[in-house]
């Protein structure tokens, strides 16, 4: 049974992985979609925009959406804060 558990947690863990992978190639391609539509004195400024949202994006997981998704007492910021 043992088994079973460590192989649902590690295809879990790689399913998120391929996900999180996903997620990021969308963002740059959003980028890029972005960058096309807007004249060109005014790129860097979107890139920069969208480099500082997934960046806030990527921190607020870290502080509160991982104790969401997993809900152990290893929650991070969010348990902290909750208690």
């Amino acid at each position: 049974m043992n088994e079973l558990a460590d192989l649902s947690y590690a295809l879990d863990t790689f399913y998120f992985l391929i996900c999180g992978v996903l997620v990021m190639w969308m963002a740059a391609g959003f980028s890029m979609l972005e960058a096309g539509l807007v004249r060109s004195k005014n790129t860097a400024e979107i890139l920069t925009k969208n480099i500082a949202l997934f960046a806030i994006a990527c921190t607020m997981y870290l502080l509160v959406g991982y104790y969401i998704m997993y809900s152990s007492s290893a929650g991070g910021f969010y348990l902290i804060w909750v208690s």
